[in-house]
């Protein structure tokens, strides 16, 4: 779960470090291409590190994957504490980057360690303790010096790294490469019942394919990896063009930007708090309780109406100095951003450790993430331009656009993920009639296995 605590402090860090950078008494100072740099080059690694962490993990382990987050972050955070030209800034914020796209992961180990009851509550406080990373950066970050909140963030990370020592390995990447015998007792010390252990390898031997058989090229135009691949590189693209990671790397002067005479940075705090309380309260229960489709459309339906209407209240007063309702841009994003915490924020990233075959789902998990945040960097690196060229009114109508489109994709094609193991997800995605085929084979293997048991 720390791993996307510190994932939220990295993707946030920006908002805080920049006004004070930008301070005459800064002892570095940025220029706007330098702003757009910092708050871009922390995601810009993140999608190669994403991709090829898969295939790392499905070799040596989910837990060595884990250790090395904790490293990397811990770096990059003390690179930037120690930085005294902007390009050392530049370089801890790569490092960092790298580190972000390692959160795959995080997804695909709590995906593999949890029942199926679990999963849901588990996943749901990913975005609890993301949003908790957020809040803690503007709080730590945005009233102390940006490097002392550096180093506070590097320690806590190589803390971490301590605490993972001690934790089991995946019983599915256990089992996956042939050691019965350590993921069962991997399941042990994660709490199941004998009984219950005997069902979850009954359903890691239903995914796994035999164990003399290559993975192959062909593994990877199966419908059960190709068809939940498209929707999720959908759902990422769509996620970034609704400008949830815009307002998040650029806060402050997000809010500024929309001309009301409140103090950006209390804002910024006022709708980092709103995300927390969401996500520790409402959003759980979205994720643990209501179907990923209705999440989806309803979370995006609010962003739609709420991007809009500060949209059109800022065309239609763009050229008064003193607006009327001044309060009412901040009401609607502080809408946003709850209605965003029910769904659009969290479920791409969640779904990526549950959609996927066992056999490729850590490569997979990865290449759904190259995808996602491949598309979060061209926007973040983009943000600047796109407000001077569109305008505030102009970015906040694309925005609402993109929050139509998630809509549109709960609806019709999100596939649903609630209350399912990740072996009936995967049937999901194959026609019928193989569909059908497989669950009467496994009917009989649980027969069969039964009577051994017996």
């Amino acid at each position: 779960m720390m791993v996307f605590v510190f994932t939220g402090v990295t993707e946030a860090q920006s908002a805080v470090m920049l006004p004070q950078l930008k301070k005459p008494d800064s002892y570095i100072r940025v220029g706007p291409d330098e702003e757009t740099w910092i708050a871009s080059l922390g995601i810009l690694l993140a999608p190669p590190s994403g991709i090829l962490v898969g295939p790392v993990i499905d070799a040596f382990g989910r837990k060595k994957g884990l250790l090395f987050f904790f490293l990397c972050m811990g770096l990059g955070f003390a690179v930037i504490a120690c930085a005294t030209e902007v390009y050392h800034i530049y370089i801890g914020r790569c490092i960092c980057a790298f580190a972000v796209g390692l959160e795959v992961v995080a997804v695909v180990y709590l995906a593999e360690i949890s029942t199926k009851r679990q999963r849901s509550g588990f996943f749901s406080m990913m975005s609890v303790v993301f949003s908790g990373g957020v809040t803690l950066t503007y709080l730590i970050g945005g009233y102390l010096p940006w490097y002392i909140a550096s180093a506070i963030f590097s320690a806590g990370c190589f803390a971490y790294f301590a605490v993972v020592c001690f934790a089991p390995e995946s019983p599915a990447w256990l089992f996956k490469t042939g050691q019965i015998d350590a993921s069962t007792k991997s399941f042990l010390r994660l709490g199941r019942s004998h009984v219950g252990i005997v069902a979850e390898l009954e359903n890691l031997k239903l995914s796994s394919k035999e164990d003399d058989e290559k993975l192959e090229f062909k593994a990877f135009l199966e419908p059960t990896v190709w068809k939940p691949f498209v929707i999720l590189s959908m759902y990422h693209i769509f996620q970034c063009g609704t400008g949830v990671y815009d307002i998040l790397y650029y806060t402050v002067d997000f809010v500024e930007s929309l001309g009301t005479s409140y103090d950006p940075l209390p804002v910024s705090i006022l709708l980092s708090v709103a995300r927390f309380v969401t996500t520790a309260t409402l959003g759980i229960y979205f994720t643990a309780s209501v179907s990923r489709r209705f999440a989806t459309a309803f979370s995006a339906f609010w962003m739609a109406v709420t991007l809009a209407g500060t949209g059109v209240y800022t065309y239609v007063y763009r050229d008064t100095t003193q607006k009327p309702y001044d309060w009412f841009p901040i009401v609607c994003m502080l809408i946003n951003i709850v209605a965003s915490a029910l769904g659009v924020t969290s479920l791409p990233l969640l779904m990526s450790g549950e959609v996927f075959p066992l056999r490729v789902r850590g490569a997979m998990t990865g290449a759904s993430f190259l995808i996602g945040l491949g598309a979060l960097f061209v926007v973040v690196k983009i943000y600047a331009f796109c407000l001077q060229t569109l305008q505030i009114w102009g970015l906040l109508f694309v925005y609402a656009v993109f929050s139509v489109l998630c809509v549109l994709l709960g609806v019709f094609l999100l596939p649903e993920t609630q209350g399912k193991t990740l072996w009936e997800i995967e049937q999901g995605f194959l026609p019928k009639r193989e569909r059908r085929r497989n669950g009467e084979r496994r009917t009989e293997d649980t027969l069969g296995s039964g009577v051994i048991h017996k």
